[in-house]
C-alpha cells in the first residue's frame, strides 16, 4: 500500500457511527460538567460545587468508557505482526501463526494453525451498528496477499 509507515500497512478502527457515538458519550457529559462549573461561578456555594464535582465525575466515567470501548479499538496489520486492540486487551499475532481469516459477529477473526481464533473488535458490526462486509474486504485482500506471498509486503 502507498500509505505504509513504520511497517504498518493498514489500520482499521470502529466504524464512523461507533466513533460518533463514542465522541457523543465523551463530549455530552463533559459539556454538562462545564455548565455546572459555570453555574458555580454565578451561584457559589457548597451545594453547587458538589453538583459540579459529581457532574465532572460522571463526565470522566463516560469519557473513559467511550475511549476504552469505542475510540481506542483498532486493528493494525503490520509487516511482521497483526495487532488487535480490543476493549478486553491487546493481542499481537505473528503472521506465521495465521492460517485463515473470517468475519464473525465480534469482528474479523484470525484463525491460527494451532486451532485458536483471535477477534478484532474494530470490525464488529456490534461496535458500529452496521455490517462490516465492505471494510472486511479490504482486510481480507491485505491478509490474502500477506499469507499467500510467503514474504512480507
Amino acid at each position: 500500500m502507498d500509505d505504509m509507515r513504520d511497517d504498518v500497512f493498514g489500520v482499521w478502527r470502529v466504524g464512523w457511527s461507533g466513533r460518533l457515538m463514542g465522541y457523543v458519550l465523551a463530549v455530552g457529559p463533559a459539556c454538562g460538567a462545564l455548565f455546572a462549573w459555570l453555574g458555580v461561578l454565578s451561584h457559589p456555594g457548597a451545594q453547587s460545587v458538589g453538583s459540579a464535582g459529581t457532574a465532572t465525575a460522571v463526565a470522566l466515567g463516560f469519557g473513559l468508557f467511550a475511549w476504552w470501548v469505542l475510540l481506542r479499538v483498532r486493528l493494525e496489520l503490520a509487516r511482521d505482526v497483526i495487532v488487535m486492540v480490543n476493549p478486553w486487551g491487546t493481542q499481537r499475532l505473528p503472521w506465521s501463526r495465521v492460517s485463515a481469516v473470517s468475519l464473525g459477529n465480534w469482528g474479523a477473526q484470525f484463525h491460527t494453525r494451532d486451532g485458536f481464533t483471535y477477534s478484532a473488535y474494530a470490525l464488529s458490526g456490534l461496535a458500529s451498528g452496521a455490517r462490516q462486509d465492505e471494510r472486511f474486504v479490504d482486510v481480507l485482500r491485505t491478509v490474502d496477499v500477506q499469507l499467500h506471498s510467503g514474504q512480507p509486503l
